[in-house]
């Protein structure tokens, strides 16, 4: 029985997208259950809708590169691979982009082509022509473009930290969403489909929002401020250990357990969720990010929780049986 109605035309969600290209790809290797697929599809018309718009890009998936065709995957690796391709795919159709000239430009493709690039759970450092650096944290995608009279750093997804050098040049950071210019500063950037955060530390930076390139903001150290392409929040203070995952942690204080799950889950490859019926509980704690199933497995044992796993990659936090 599907839930409840979901206008056609709207667009579908990215991690609905992403469910449905995992199971894509675990169908073509055979290892999907088809029965554990069906009733995937039977639980709401966007996982329908999903699995539609799939089948209907089968000659697109066939006019491109035979990495992205996938004619036969063995290796977990390349498996995660492909699906993170055909996501990129399902998130430019979904979201009604052509596949064509205007899907290459779009910023799933961007995302996915991009020369600097991390995986879920991997962290990197780049040093910058200039002297600066720019530290990248799980499943981020950027590009970096140094010229004559610019310094810019294209962020198509995730979250980087920028630490700028002397330079003549302005230094320039393009998310979707707007632009950043730095102010002689140390400021992170996260960006997620609905919008992007920056949270200065040192100095002080200018926000633009894409629509509204003469509204400037200004941020100063210890403030941060997220935006969308049409508008920004109100500006609040940085939230305290909001760069300790340059140190590889994640630091929960009195958080509601849907939001550290959700946190969680940028760090582990797949779909990890909380179930409704613990999502508000209250949690505290500090956690590793070098191995989230092995944070899942205390956070279990301390909370009266336990982790159900649909298939390897899709797992849900929820209350423990009695």
């Amino acid at each position: 029985m599907f839930g409840a109605a979901t206008s056609p035309s709207a667009p579908i969600p990215r991690k609905v997208l992403a469910a449905a290209a995992h199971w894509h790809v675990e169908l073509q290797c055979g290892s999907a259950d088809p029965a554990a697929l069906q009733a995937w599809r039977d639980a709401s018309t966007e996982h329908e809708r999903a699995w539609d718009l799939l089948r209907r890009m089968d000659g697109q998936l066939g006019a491109i590169p035979a990495a992205l065709a996938m004619p036969a995957l063995q290796a977990a690796q390349q498996r995660r691979r492909a699906a993170a391709k055909i996501l990129a795919l399902l998130v430019a159709a979904g979201g009604g982009i052509a596949l064509g000239r205007e899907g290459l430009q779009s910023g799933p493709w961007q995302a996915l082509t991009a020369s600097l690039r991390t995986a879920p759970g991997q962290r990197r450092h780049v040093a910058l022509a200039d002297g600066g650096g720019m530290e990248m944290n799980t499943d981020t995608a950027a590009d970096v473009d140094y010229g004559a009279s610019h310094r810019r750093i294209r962020l198509h997804r995730g979250e980087i930290m920028i630490t700028t050098a002397p330079d003549p040049r302005p230094f320039l950071v393009d998310t979707p969403h707007g632009v950043i210019r730095a102010l002689g500063t140390r400021f992170g950037i996260r960006c997620a489909d609905d919008g992007s955060t920056v949270s200065v530390f040192e100095h002080a930076v200018e926000v633009r929002c894409a629509a509204r390139p003469d509204a400037v903001r200004r941020l100063e150290a210890g403030q941060q401020l997220r935006f969308s392409a049409t508008g920004a929040d109100s500006v609040q203070a940085t939230q305290a250990h909001q760069d300790s995952w340059l140190r590889g942690m994640l630091v929960a204080a009195d958080w509601p357990l849907q939001q550290l799950v959700a946190e969680l889950a940028r760090y582990r490859r797949g779909r990890l969720v909380c179930d409704a019926g613990v999502a508000r509980r209250p949690v505290t704690g500090t956690y590793r990010l070098d191995d989230i199933d092995a944070v899942l497995e205390s956070l279990c044992a301390s909370h009266g929780l336990q982790v159900t796993y649909f298939t390897r990659y899709w797992a849900t936090v929820a209350a423990r049986s009695t």
